[in-house]
């Protein structure tokens, strides 16, 4: 009986640095701004692998002490609330309840009396916060992070389809993120989406919060030798 092996041509999410192409340069720029605390915005156009060279560069990250890797994607979210949930789901996700950090994060979504569910497929819970007033919208997320920020740890959040906040009803979600973002000390963030003229909007326009916020980053396609079959 012929023993199983690894399928070599990986279409669709990250699996290992093994099997990731090229991008060396890329990916040595990135880690270093993410290092360094710089908020970055990553422009490419469709299907060029911006979110692969994220995943890429959190790997060597995955159980480091000194600087904590969040990835979310907001691309199903309709409002604030919902994008509020996304990030409290993904930093109660980051931090196991077991350790001291994570005991923290727990007692601060008590405030908020969260809903509990779990994914059929994966096991991996989600929260729905209780958020009622406008007052409560605009502060919970700023709430989280500025909570996460004063623990001693370094955190670098990756924003996949940041775009869509652009289609929330509260017409003022950007100047609310970018009020709270502005004041961390250390949390760092990297945005990036597929739809590159609302991405550009929101942070190449001279009338927009998220002006000038940001070092941007382009991605180029990757050189055809790279995609030869030998």
């Amino acid at each position: 009986m012929k023993s199983k092996t690894l399928n070599p041509f990986i279409s669709s999410g990250y699996v290992a640095p093994n099997y990731f192409c090229d991008r060396e340069e890329e990916s040595k720029l990135l880690t270093e701004m993410m290092l360094n605390g710089t908020n970055v915005t990553l422009f490419a156009v469709r299907r060029l692998g911006k979110t692969g060279l994220i995943h890429h560069v959190f790997f060597p990250f995955q159980n480091s002490k000194e600087i904590v890797c969040i990835y979310v994607d907001i691309l199903s979210t309709e409002n604030i609330t919902s994008f509020t949930n996304k990030i409290a789901t993904a930093v109660y996700n980051k931090f196991p309840p077991q350790n001291s950090l994570g005991k923290k994060i727990v007692e601060l979504f008590k405030r908020f009396r969260p809903v509990i569910n779990y994914d059929e497929l994966t096991g991996s819970p989600s929260l729905s916060l209780t958020i009622e007033t406008q007052a409560q919208k605009e502060q919970t997320i700023g709430n989280i992070l500025n909570f996460l920020d004063k623990q001693g740890v370094k955190v670098v959040f990756a924003i996949d389809e940041f775009q869509q906040i652009l289609t929330y009803p509260e017409s003022n979600t950007e100047a609310i993120l970018r009020t709270y973002i502005q004041q961390l000390q250390n949390t760092s963030f990297i945005f990036c989406g597929s739809n590159q003229k609302m991405m550009h909007e929101i942070f190449n326009s001279a009338k927009r919060p998220f002006f000038a916020s940001c070092t941007n980053m382009s991605l180029d396609p990757i050189d055809e030798k790279y995609t030869k079959i030998l």
